[in-house]
């Protein structure tokens, strides 16, 4: 078992807790028998201090038992599961310290409860290890709870982009281009940069870049193959990481695991930074009501946004994301981004943001089949049938489309970019935003009943879809048909039980 420092403190005071519990002795009794004080046991206890090796060798005698078994990392039955939670870095990824929970009483709470809740943590560490739940998704749930809590949108962040923008006079640059940021990050916070090394490695494909800070010196390598509006992205996060003086950081850019909430917490903020540091507030906020006041539907004027703010489709509408809301009053949406080898049907959710909707939410991230009626499925079709008929990879294409959601009823406005990705070999990618088509947005929004849009019924994965006559079905209903059939077993149940 290899653990930190910080989780043998927590190993070793829950021993001792145990121990002394079982020779019945109160904190004072120990101490009496071991010549510490009551406050050194308690810390002890609480995992905050760890012992010398003479003041171990007392506690061992006063409770008479070996110096090794109680500096032993091998737990008795009912404290074993707690060890190989710690072991399985399951706390790490669950931010409870955010939410105001101390770990360390957390697990000695715990520690006194029984062996079927014991029993439960083994099951619950057991799942973690065999399913997705140890790949972060602890930690990615938390930080889309985080930001439907702020709406998302962070008025210190937004502050501290105009607070550098006026020390460094950036506010007449627009676009914001790669060499721009590229500039303040050398001359400010004195950055080598280099292009060449990991596009060389052909094992590293999709990082995207990798920053070093070591003894005052600081490097960061990009690949060459990016785009500039994605270079621009990864400085803009460089230059927040630093501006906003965050240590606890990833230094990878990639979707690859990372090592704690905090760290994701982080990756937020500087991406927060970056996106408002290269789209300014004020101007997109001129542009959405533009396009907000339009009697029809321009795709092309959607699509020349990415051009006028230099941005990928997914920064410019994770940007949009954070003024709707704030600033339009329309804070029932949905984020959606999806990727699909070309020519290959299967579609894979990899990002999502929801604020006040639970539409999309159901088989994220796994291996079921989404809706093909769904724009962000529609999109990536007509992508590729124009892929094919032109042998164009570097376009952009836009769409729209009234999702009626079969099973909630709820209609949603919806927007999607489709492009081929930039590093990954034949993959394309779809962003979808989708705002409730409420009063609220019926006002903001003057073309959301052209005619020309199309409405279509949806629903989430054909696993749960109950509809019968679904020509674009791809799955069977079954995780729909075992909902069906248990609810009528417990009917029938019920009945017999009342009739008894």
């Amino acid at each position: 078992m290899e653990l930190s420092e910080k989780n043998i403190k927590l190993i070793l005071g829950l021993k001792l807790k145990q121990l002394r519990q079982e020779k019945k002795l109160s904190l004072s009794d120990l101490a009496a028998k071991s010549s510490l004080s009551t406050s050194y046991l308690n810390e002890i206890e609480s995992g905050k201090k760890y012992p010398s090796s003479k003041k171990i060798a007392a506690l061992a005698a006063a409770l008479d038992i070996s110096y090794d078994k109680l500096v032993s990392l091998k737990l008795t039955k009912n404290l074993a599961p707690f060890g190989e939670l710690l072991e399985s870095n399951l706390l790490k990824e669950l931010p409870l310290d955010h939410y105001g929970i101390d770990v360390n009483k957390f697990l000695i709470l715990m520690s006194k409860a029984s062996f079927q809740l014991s029993a439960l943590v083994s099951t619950m560490i057991e799942m973690a290890k065999s399913s997705e739940l140890s790949q972060n998704n602890f930690s990615r749930t938390a930080i889309r709870t985080y930001k439907e809590f702020h709406e998302n949108y962070f008025e210190e962040l937004e502050e501290a982009v105009e607070m550098f923008c006026k020390k460094n006079d950036f506010y007449s640059v627009q676009p914001v281009k790669y060499f721009g940021l590229l500039k303040i990050l050398k001359e400010k916070f004195h950055y080598e940069v280099d292009e060449k090394v990991l596009s060389e490695i052909c094992e590293l494909p999709i990082v995207r870049g990798i920053a070093s800070i070591k003894n005052g010196s600081k490097k960061i390598l990009i690949n060459s193959e990016l785009s500039d509006s994605q270079k621009a992205f990864i400085i803009g996060k460089e230059i927040a990481y630093n501006y906003l003086d965050i240590p606890d950081r990833s230094f990878i850019y990639s979707d690859l695991k990372v090592d704690s909430f905090d760290q994701l917490l982080n990756n937020v903020k500087a991406s927060y930074f970056a996106s408002a540091l290269i789209i300014k507030k004020d101007n997109l906020i001129e542009d959405l009501n533009i396009f907000f006041q339009k009697e029809k539907w321009d795709r092309e004027f959607l699509i020349s946004l990415l051009e006028k703010y230099n941005a990928s489709p997914d920064m410019l509408f994770q940007r949009i994301t954070n003024l709707t809301a704030k600033y339009f009053n329309m804070n029932h949406f949905f984020f959606l981004r999806f990727n699909t080898a070309m020519n290959s049907g299967k579609y894979h959710l990899n990002k999502e943001l929801r604020l006040n909707t639970k539409v999309a939410n159901e088989g994220y991230q796994s291996y079921e089949h989404y809706c093909r009626r769904w724009l962000p499925i529609s999109i990536l079709k007509e992508l590729e049938n124009q892929q094919a008929k032109q042998n164009v990879f570097q376009s952009t294409i836009a769409g729209i489309q009234q999702s009626l959601f079969f099973n909630s009823n709820e209609e949603y406005l919806c927007f999607s970019l489709g492009k081929k990705s930039t590093l990954l070999e034949k993959t394309n990618y779809s962003v979808t935003l989708g705002f409730l088509l409420n009063d609220e947005l019926k006002n903001k929004v003057k073309f959301w009943n052209d005619q020309t849009i199309a409405r279509t019924i949806v629903n989430g994965t054909c696993e749960r879809c109950p509809i019968a006559d679904c020509s674009e079905r791809t799955a069977s209903p079954e995780i729909f048909e075992n909902k069906i059939k248990f609810e009528r077993i417990e009917r029938a149940l019920k009945k017999i039980m009342e009739e008894i």
